[in-house]
């Protein structure tokens, strides 16, 4: 797995189990995408799909050019192909997302589960292969029971960590958006963050990605103190997520 970007700015995930790879939203420029897939080996029309977690900018920016000649499938909810993102956009093939139904490609399975965010729908992914386990929890203003429920048992997770509170409460942003933020359809912060992790992570947990940091209202230093306050003496590696290159990979 690699992070190939995360943060407000755009984010990209690239899923591998063997000859398989998937990518998790395309919020790069569709240039950035190709060549973040060709640095890892792999070429766009390698991928056995793509899939997009919700339609917000900073995850579909470069889908309509990245998407253009590529004859690979989209997975995407029904519910975001009606918004204006998606408009005038076609497709080679459009497969609809539903939580809790499985996509087999290959060696991997994809389950998307649904996370409440301010989003036409939103989904997180839970990705299998081998019996390695990844979840991805991104955008999302309040851990749910499905949540927890998607990301125990993964040897990776990939949870946000988006603001600290007091940064945010004190920083330039108009006073609605704090609240929208800060909202239960919102963001995480870095103390829900932690709490979410310390209650799902188990023994079979050996890597935490932290996602989607807010550059105004967050930084690296905070999330990493959150973050190894809620691994505590595991043995965990703890990566933050760059939001203008890729991270290092993790191998499983």
């Amino acid at each position: 797995m690699r992070v190939l970007a995360s943060g407000s700015s755009g984010n990209a995930t690239l899923f591998s189990g063997g000859r398989t790879h998937v990518l998790v939203d395309c919020g790069l420029a569709a240039r950035s995408l190709v060549h973040c897939l060709r640095a890892e080996g792999v070429e766009p029309q390698a991928l056995a799909a793509v899939f997009v977690s919700h339609e917000h900018s900073d995850h579909v920016r470069g889908l309509r050019v990245f998407m253009k000649k590529l004859r690979v499938p989209l997975f995407v909810a029904p519910e975001c192909l009606e918004t204006s993102q998606f408009e005038d956009v076609e497709f080679a093939s459009v497969e609809p997302l539903e939580g809790g139904h499985a996509v087999t490609l290959g060696c991997m399975t994809v389950t998307p589960f649904l996370v409440p965010h301010d989003a036409a729908c939103c989904f997180g992914f839970r990705v299998e292969s081998g019996g390695v386990k990844a979840t991805m929890a991104t955008d999302f203003g309040e851990p749910t029971a499905l949540v927890r429920e998607r990301l125990n048992g993964a040897h990776c997770q990939l949870v946000e960590f988006n603001h600290d509170l007091e940064r945010l409460m004190t920083g330039s942003y108009p006073l609605d958006v704090k609240i929208r933020v800060k909202g239960p359809l919102g963001h995480l912060s870095n103390e829900q963050a932690s709490r979410l992790v310390s209650r799902t992570m188990d023994g079979e947990t050996n890597a935490l990605y932290l996602m989607h940091l807010s550059k105004e209202n967050n930084l690296p230093a905070l999330a990493r103190l959150a973050a190894r306050d809620a691994v505590g003496g595991r043995k965990v590696r703890v990566e933050v997520a760059r939001p203008h290159e890729p991270t290092p990979a993790w191998e499983g």
